[in-house]
């Protein structure tokens, strides 16, 4: 039990080292102006199709919700931006999606901010679970993760204590891993600087999916679709405005 206490006060460590960067995100806000929203939507698509989108390049070095390396994958590479304490932000489905589509590759990219108490040291310890365990980490995820039903997450220290466990970590290892993550969940705060304002929000084909959970069976349409958007389809464009302007209104996306 003094491991467990002692990797625990390691994740707290971590946590005020980056809490200074950290930037607000908000899950699901709802909007009344529908106007206003839908003027915004088609003001962040056109920002996003005046970009190329590289994501081999940008996501060098990390790996897919399987594990699969993204350097070298031949398929589409999607990212995922969450916040482990958005009720929203689940991990189920994603890893229905990607067990079910192996021709795609889901990175998790996180968005933790000081507006949840405990999502950066979560946002950690779930990436330095991932080099010992995937399951070890979803799990952890999982039950960390607010829930619109039950509605009750797991405490964190009760997670982490159980995912230690599990995977048999010992306390020096575990503390190593939070080093190696700690970089790369700061790289993410960084990287979603004015770009990234609710959560969760996929990127599929450089076009920003601001606060959709899409069930795993909607993903490869969302996908789709953004292919089209990007080669000049209209209606397709049309479309994905309607789709994000019902996940920031929390309404049913499709």
């Amino acid at each position: 039990m003094e491991q467990i206490h002692y990797a625990s006060r390691i994740v707290v460590v971590f946590f005020f080292l980056l809490l200074h960067t950290i930037l607000p995100a908000f899950a699901g806000t709802p909007i009344s102006d529908r106007m206003a929203v839908q003027a915004g939507v088609k003001t962040e698509i056109a920002k996003d199709l005046a970009s190329s989108y590289s994501p081999h390049e940008r996501l060098s070095g990390r790996t897919c919700l399987d594990g699969r390396p993204v350097d070298g994958f031949q398929g589409e590479i999607i990212e995922y931006w969450v916040n482990l304490e958005c009720a929203f932000c689940g991990i189920e489905e994603p890893l229905k999606a990607q067990r079910d589509n192996p021709d795609l590759c889901i990175v998790v990219r996180h968005i933790p901010s000081d507006e949840y108490g405990e999502s950066l040291k979560k946002a950690l310890s779930y990436e330095a679970l991932r080099g010992f365990s995937a399951n070890a980490a979803h799990r952890f995820w999982d039950a960390v993760q607010p829930k619109t039903i039950p509605g009750i997450p797991v405490p964190y220290g009760a997670a982490l204590q159980a995912a230690l466990q599990e995977a048999a970590i010992a306390p020096e290892a575990f503390a190593k891993a939070l080093q190696a993550a700690a970089p790369l969940v700061g790289a993410d705060i960084v990287a979603a600087q004015s770009r990234i304002t609710s959560t969760p929000t996929w990127i599929l084909d450089g076009i920003r999916f601001s606060a959709c959970d899409f069930k795993a069976e909607e993903l490869p349409s969302a996908l789709e679709l953004a292919r089209k958007v990007r080669s000049g389809d209209m209606d397709s464009r049309e479309r994905v405005i309607g789709i994000i302007m019902r996940g920031l209104l929390n309404e049913s996306l499709l």
